[in-house]
């Protein structure tokens, strides 16, 4: 004789999927039959009544009514009662996580909103899970930039995009260690790059300084914002930006490089470059005078005017083979020989070696000729005698 089968949990054990198609920790949708403030009576599939208490409600209880399907969580298939005892908040819970998980397969963007700023980035809410967007993962609009890399000053930037929605990207997901980071940076490289193609190597536009860092300066071109390297700001050296440019000032640049969403700028190259205008004014072979500026284990560098520096290699100095840099100091004025002229490296390379040797042979046949004019005078005296 069978035995009698007298709760759900034995019949679901009995019979399986057959019988009832969802298992504890199941999201099952189901439908609202009625409401009180402590409970919600549900149909569950049409198979079974189901209860979820005051404590599982979710953050929208107010907006729910008789009739709505939702999705619920399974904590139990049966109370005291006969009940299946569900969840709403964490359904929610777990609607979410399966919406990242979605979202860093697909690499789809999503909407977070900031909650806190940290030292190191912020964090930020996603229905109500938290993530962590570093401040390396920052598009360059809300990249803070601070001068001296200030750790306070860098906090209170961060601080002002609290209460903000950012469009991200999920790039790290562990469910199981509660870790979620996403990245604004990584969710702008397509808006970027598509940006980025609108402009062409050579274009000049007028833009307005927007940030002013160690590297370089940024600068608004409508809207994008593209980069002038230190390097590309003058032809003379630039230690400081900060001393040559204030936020909001209008320039002038120019396009020099277009590559992965990011557009290089120039400004220095809407100017004639004077180096190649004193670099013209010199020939391969001929002596000229420069000062020495500095004393390197590899070289001398020569100020040849106030545009134009040459360099003397080590093996250009003295012939002094045991300690060349002993023959020159700096501020010391000599004649160099130049030897090469390289226009697109910008470079002119000198010999102090060579330029000595030249005087010398100069010397030697005059030395040579008044000793010859001696020794004629004191033939003629003989033979006056």
């Amino acid at each position: 004789m069978s035995k009698e089968l007298n709760t759900m949990a034995e019949l679901v054990e009995e019979a399986g999927q057959a019988l009832i198609p969802f298992r504890q920790s199941d999201v099952v949708e189901v439908s609202i039959t009625s409401m009180t403030k402590n409970r919600i009576l549900v149909d569950v599939q049409g198979l079974c009544l189901g209860f979820i208490p005051e404590r599982e409600f979710s953050y929208d209880f107010a907006e729910l009514k008789t009739g709505d399907k939702v999705l619920a969580y399974v904590l139990s298939l049966e109370n005291d009662e006969g009940f299946v005892v569900l969840s709403l908040r964490r359904a929610d819970r777990e609607r979410i996580w399966r919406t990242l998980q979605e979202k860093l397969d697909s690499g789809e963007l999503l909407s977070v909103k900031v909650t806190q700023a940290n030292r190191g980035g912020l964090i930020v809410q996603f229905g109500d899970v938290e993530g962590f967007l570093p401040v390396s993962q920052l598009s360059s609009a809300h990249y803070p930039r601070v001068s001296g890399g200030d750790k306070d000053k860098i906090l209170n930037k961060l601080n002002e995009l609290v209460n903000q929605l950012l469009r991200v990207k999920v790039i790290s997901f562990d469910r199981g260690a509660n870790k979620l980071i996403f990245s604004e940076k990584a969710a702008g490289d397509a808006l970027q790059e598509e940006k980025a193609m609108q402009y062409v190597i050579g274009q000049h536009i007028q833009g307005r300084v927007t940030g002013i860092v160690d590297f370089g300066v940024f600068v608004n071109l409508g809207e994008f914002e593209g980069l002038v390297h230190i390097s590309e700001i003058s032809w003379e050296r630039v230690d400081d930006p900060r001393k040559l440019f204030t936020i909001g000032q209008e320039v002038e640049v120019v396009v020099i490089g277009i590559d992965n969403g990011r557009v290089s700028l120039s400004i220095k190259r809407l100017m004639s470059d004077p180096w190649n205008t004193e670099a013209s004014k010199l020939k391969v072979g001929e002596d000229i005078e420069g000062q020495i500026t500095r004393v390197t284990p590899f070289g001398v560098f020569v100020k040849i005017s106030d545009k134009l520096e040459g360099i003397v290699q080590v093996s250009e100095i003295s012939n002094d083979s045991n300690d060349p840099h002993s023959a020159v100091k700096e501020a010391e004025t000599h004649n160099f020989k130049v030897l090469t002229i390289e226009t697109d490296a910008r470079k002119v390379t000198l010999s102090l070696k060579q330029a000595e040797q030249k005087e010398s042979k100069k010397e030697k046949p005059a030395k040579k000729a008044k000793e010859t004019k001696e020794t004629k005078e004191k033939k003629e005296e003989k033979t006056e005698e």
